[in-house]
């Protein structure tokens, strides 16, 4: 896919901006209610729900100023975080710093529709919040997911919350692919209305034992739920 895109082009516009004035005593910035997504316990239920996270090697995607990367730091040998935004890299670096965190987590500038700056089979996780609900472009939801799929280890996973239903007028249905959007996060989002779309798109791409949840919204979404959902790679 062409990276250039009108889409990724104001994504990384937007992103940059906001991210200029985030730092770590005004963190809601990008991550709007950043310390309520901190403590909303359903990420601990069920964005890696029966799966081992102890000893891997994760990939956040739309890692942001690296809310998950510390929020999970113990759960993992490793996570790494790639963005489109060079400026919410620096960011998280900064968090990382700022929490003590020992443990070296690689941090990596994505183009916005794939992950060409990773080599295959490198992590046994790649996870994201608050992220792919973002993202209004069909196409580029489902690059990226064929994109997880390459990155993963055989037999890995992907973790995934987005939002799900009715809800928000603000949002876009799953097959749109809304590349002349004029902004990004919560006016411009994408909702899940069928489980079978998502399962589709998944199974198409070679993931197998697809399960999900639906759950409440969590903080400071407009979307009617959210759905925490996970596939694995095949084994070899």
């Amino acid at each position: 896919m062409d990276p250039n895109n009108p889409y990724t082009i104001m994504q990384q516009n937007q992103y940059d901006n906001d991210a200029s004035y985030w730092n770590v005593n005004d963190k809601d910035i990008v991550v709007g209610s950043f310390d309520l997504h901190n403590n909303w316990s359903d990420y601990n239920d069920f964005l890696f729900k029966n799966i081992i996270t102890a000893g891997k090697i994760g990939l956040d995607f739309g890692c942001g100023p690296g809310r998950n990367i510390v929020k999970f730091s113990n759960s993992f040998e490793r996570i790494d975080g790639v963005d489109i935004s060079n400026i919410n890299l620096q960011n998280a670096q900064t968090w990382i710093n700022y929490n003590n965190i020992l443990k070296s987590s690689n941090l990596i500038k994505s183009n916005g529709v794939d992950l060409s700056s990773i080599n295959d089979n490198i992590y046994d996780i790649v996870f994201s919040t608050i992220c792919l609900q973002h993202i209004c472009v069909h196409d580029i939801r489902y690059n990226l997911m064929q994109e997880f799929f390459r990155v993963l280890k055989p037999g890995g996973n992907i973790c995934i919350q987005m939002g799900y239903g009715s809800g928000n007028p603000r949002t876009s249905s799953y097959f749109d692919n809304y590349y002349d959007c004029e902004g990004t996060n919560g006016f411009f989002d994408v909702r899940i209305d069928s489980i079978s779309d998502l399962q589709t798109d998944i199974e198409n791409i070679g993931f197998i034992n697809f399960d999900y949840d639906i759950r409440p919204v969590g903080p400071g979404d407009n979307h009617g739920n959210w759905i925490f959902f996970r596939a694995q790679k095949p084994q070899i």
